[in-house]
């Protein structure tokens, strides 16, 4: 769940991961022991441009549903920028 034009990034258990977003659009973010159990975050940077490919994509368990609650809020929030 990233905009096509940017580059993948991960972090490494325990330690700080610093990212530059220079992309705009929506970023997908998930720890990988927790993804299931649904910690996962949503990122959008200036306008989120690849909206649609990013709702597309499935996720298992709990993800699905912090998933579906994060973009639920998105209107509300893009709208006032």
């Amino acid at each position: 769940m990233i905009p096509a034009d940017a580059a993948l990034f991960a972090g490494k258990m325990n330690e700080d991961t610093a990212v530059t977003f220079d992309k705009p659009g929506v970023y997908g973010v998930k720890c990988l022991p927790h993804y299931a159990m649904g910690m996962v975050a949503l990122i959008v940077v200036g306008t989120p441009s690849n909206l649609d490919e990013a709702r597309a994509v499935t996720h298992p368990g709990k993800a699905k549903q912090v998933f579906a609650t994060l973009f639920g809020k998105l209107p509300a929030q893009t709208a006032a920028k």
